[in-house]
């Protein structure tokens, strides 16, 4: 059984730099419904640094007008456009639904290059 788990971490260790290479930046403001925290700011990373795509994101969050707790833990998904993002999360140190909206370091897809020409 150790063995088994120890495997399935190495194999995760050696996959993750492949699966995480194209991870991007979400900075932006948020908000969480029925907190009473008012509006904070959020940093979060997400799945994809492609424009026009659907996104997940998980990072953090700080409500510097908050009465009670001033940090957060949202994780939600979203859309990005070309450098902005809207996110829909739950953030669980809030305990309830925030909405964010912001910069996203995004990048346009480029079609793949035609492979070289040889003449013989």
């Amino acid at each position: 059984m150790k063995k088994s788990l120890l495997l399935a971490a190495l194999l995760a260790t050696i996959a993750a730099p492949q699966a995480f290479a194209d991870v991007g930046v979400f900075a932006g403001v948020t908000y969480v419904f029925g907190a009473n925290a008012g509006v904070g700011f959020t940093l979060q990373a997400t799945t994809a640094r492609h424009e026009d795509r659907g996104i997940a994101a998980a990072g953090f969050s700080y409500y510097p007008f908050a009465s009670g707790n001033k940090f957060g833990l949202p994780v939600g998904v979203g859309y990005q456009t070309r450098n902005a993002a809207a996110l829909v999360n739950y953030d669980f140190l809030m305990g309830n639904v925030s909405v964010g909206a912001g910069y996203a370091d995004t990048r346009k897809d480029h079609a793949p290059a035609a492979a070289p020409v040889v003449p013989l």
